[in-house]
């Protein structure tokens, strides 16, 4: 195994430049710190360290300085391979281990890992010549908006719409919830984006519980649960395990689709299906769950299947009118708001 002395006969190849953004992109996601930490650094190590050759075993069981020092070693040759004229900014690499450390619950091992010693600035830098600042991910943007303007970083959430820093959670069951939850909220006047509020699909009911649990404790940011009215059971025990701060919502009737405005969904079956067939809001106001008056409107109607995901984009792309919002929508954003 490398001891820290044996660090100067380490040899290695330069990282590639689209690997080095990968890796930035990766260290600052929405993700549990001591997954993404591991991650990154074991699939560098793994690529480019020539020799000794470790496997990702023993990767893991280096010790932490060994560890960084490999990392930061193999990042910063690489990263001045590229850029030899744009120097490291510590302040930024301050700026994220503060963010990291005010956002998720870490251990005091994890944290060492966080405070790794690389050259950020010069990965940007890379970043913007290979892709421009337009293509890259929210959370590369935010790094570049730290990079020029360091000031107030929720001043620059707000005013580039940029999600970092996240400042609370919103826990829902699928897609359709993630899709247009954020563009109901926007008509509502509370962007997503500009107050750093993070959408979470379980993936599933039966999966909220489980997600519930893990978000408690890795973060340090307060949750908001929303469930359709027919997760009670879950709703129950999430409530005897809630946090301060943290919010489950129950829709009182039925299903997330089925507190959609009548108008909404009329409009936009009549604008997307204009040549072959018009609905009426009478089509959708029966004592039935309306995913399944929608499902019976697309076979009747010979539409092809009901997708549940492809018909909330559609739904998203027609939101225009504040009367687009019922009455329950309202008072979910306003919780969220409130959180």
């Amino acid at each position: 195994m490398i001891k820290d002395s044996a660090l100067t006969k380490i040899k290695f190849s330069p990282v590639a430049q689209e690997n080095l953004v990968i890796a930035l992109d990766r260290l600052t996601r929405f993700k549990y710190p001591e997954i993404k930490y591991y991650r990154v650094f074991s699939d560098i190590l793994c690529r480019y360290l020539l020799y000794p050759k470790l496997s990702k075993k023993q990767i893991l069981n280096l010790d932490i300085q060994v560890l960084k020092k490999l990392f930061e070693t193999i990042w910063n040759d690489s990263v001045k391979k590229y850029e030899p004229e744009v120097c490291q900014d510590k302040k930024l690499n301050a700026m994220l281990k503060n963010y990291i450390c005010n956002t998720y619950s870490i251990s005091d091992t994890v944290k060492k890992l966080v405070e790794v010693d690389i050259n950020i600035n010069g990965v940007l830098s890379i970043a913007k010549e290979l892709y421009g600042y337009d293509n890259l991910p929210l959370n590369l943007k935010f790094l570049i908006q730290l990079e020029n303007n360091s000031s107030d970083i929720f001043k620059l959430r707000s005013k580039h719409s940029l999600l970092f820093p996240v400042q609370k959670v919103v826990l829902c069951e699928g897609i359709t919830e993630e899709i247009l939850l954020p563009g109901f909220a926007s008509l509502n006047g509370y962007d997503f984006y500009k107050n750093g509020v993070k959408l979470i699909g379980a993936g599933g009911k039966n999966q909220v519980v489980k997600m519930y649990c893990e978000l408690k404790e890795e973060l340090k940011l307060p949750v908001f649960v929303l469930l359709d009215a027919d997760a009670k059971a879950s709703a129950n025990i999430i409530s005897s395990m809630l946090r301060n701060g943290d919010f489950v919502y129950l829709i009182k009737h039925g299903e997330f689709e089925d507190i959609f405005s009548l108008n909404l969904i009329k409009r936009t079956i009549n604008n997307r299906y204009k040549n072959i067939c018009e609905s009426s809001i009478a089509d959708f106001k029966k004592n039935a769950p309306m995913t399944k008056l929608l499902a019976d409107f697309f076979r009747i109607n010979e539409l092809g299947d009901f997708q549940k995901a492809e018909f909330a984009k559609e739904l998203s792309s027609n939101l225009k009118y504040k009367t687009d919002l019922t009455g329950e929508i309202i008072e979910i954003i306003e919780a969220i708001k409130a959180l």
